[in-house]
């Protein structure tokens, strides 16, 4: 008796294009499980995008909190709003011929729109950042006292006392100490990649008070 020898292959096709068949088939289930897995990807991705930031929050005795809850924690403490408050000052009236454009760059990150608009018409009108850069100087400031004195859910309001000392590159004989008050408005805000702190400079206002020292050349 004379059997079929190709009646137990599971082969489906037997043509001659029977093994390209199979492998078109095969690449096809292949293409299909790598796209299911970037889409799962994808999503992951775009969840984690909606996934709030992790923020430290640093303490008054230099220790640190990790939060992670926004919603529940989202209300900026005394400290870090006296230290956000101290940290513009110094970008935004620490002047330094070398480091001015970056420090004004980022003094302006740190304020409302509002307050934009105002600081750069007056920082253009006068020319404060090309004098800057063409005085050759460097500023230090020593912050003596600071106090929260209001806080609302929407804002808080920050006085500093501060000295400021003012030298010159190359020219050591040349040294000015002012003695200041600076007072800052902070608006409050929900905190996100953009604004972390959950904070924003609404308005500066500074004084004078006393001409501690001045030699020059």
């Amino acid at each position: 008796m004379i059997t079929n020898p190709f009646s137990k292959m599971k082969r489906e096709y037997f043509e001659a294009f029977g093994d390209l068949e199979e492998e078109i088939r095969f690449l096809r289930k292949l293409a299909f499980i790598f796209s299911s897995v970037i889409f799962v990807l994808l999503l992951s991705l775009f969840f984690a995008q909606k996934k709030p930031p992790v923020v430290i929050r640093v303490s008054d005795v230099k220790g640190s909190e990790v939060i992670q809850d926004l919603k529940q924690n989202n209300a900026p403490t005394p400290y870090e709003m006296i230290n956000f408050a101290k940290r513009f000052t110094v970008r935004y009236t620490g002047f330094n011929s070398y480091t001015a454009t970056r420090d004004m760059t980022e003094a302006f990150n740190m304020m409302t729109d509002h307050f934009q608009k105002e600081a750069q018409k007056k920082m253009v009108d006068s020319g404060l950042l090309r004098k800057i850069e063409e005085s050759g100087i460097d500023t230090k400031i020593e912050f003596k006292e600071e106090k929260l004195e209001r806080d609302s859910p929407e804002a808080a309001v920050i006085s500093l006392i501060g000295v400021r000392e003012i030298t010159k590159y190359g020219a050591a004989n040349f040294s000015s100490r002012l003695l200041f008050r600076a007072d800052l408005v902070l608006k409050k805000l929900s905190r996100s990649r953009t604004v972390p702190e959950g904070l924003l400079v609404e308005e500066y206002r500074e004084i004078l008070m006393n001409e501690l020292s001045e030699r020059k050349p």
